[in-house]
């Protein structure tokens, strides 16, 4: 896993949704950021600190991607919400076993996580609520 990959930004993970998409290119850097760390073998403590970064900034986009979807009548809504939660969860307790320092291999093992959630999330899920949102805003 040593030769992991920094996310590059491509057109097809727009969603239409400026601030969407501006919040997803932030949370790509972090990621980013989070690999170039890991790639210069700091420390954990830094690592650490970065993680809890992307998982701030997670929330924070989480909140208002839930309050565009509420917003807008998106009727998935209940599923989506479940989606970021389990995904938070799921950070959390990665960051606890990091922070107990059992596996050297963790932060690599994040890193995968972290890539291929949010770029499956953002093309599955969020392309959807994008779909949706632009079919209402088309016939509104």
């Amino acid at each position: 896993m040593e030769n992991l990959e920094y996310i590059e930004w491509k057109k097809e993970y727009e969603s239409g949704i400026v601030m969407v998409d501006r919040q997803h290119r932030i949370l790509v850097d972090l990621i980013n950021n989070l690999t170039k760390v890991h790639k210069q073998k700091n420390e954990d403590e830094i690592l650490r600190t970065t993680i809890i970064k992307l998982v701030d900034y997670t929330k924070f986009h989480f909140g208002y991607e839930e309050k565009h979807m509420i917003q807008n009548g998106y009727v998935k809504i209940t599923g989506h919400k479940k989606l970021h939660k389990v995904f938070i969860n799921q950070i959390i307790e990665r960051l606890e076993l990091l922070k107990m320092g059992n596996d050297d291999k963790l932060s690599e093992h994040i890193l995968v996580f972290l890539r291929n959630w949010l770029i499956e999330h953002i093309l599955k899920q969020d392309r959807e609520y994008a779909h949706f949102y632009k079919m209402k805003k088309r016939y509104s």
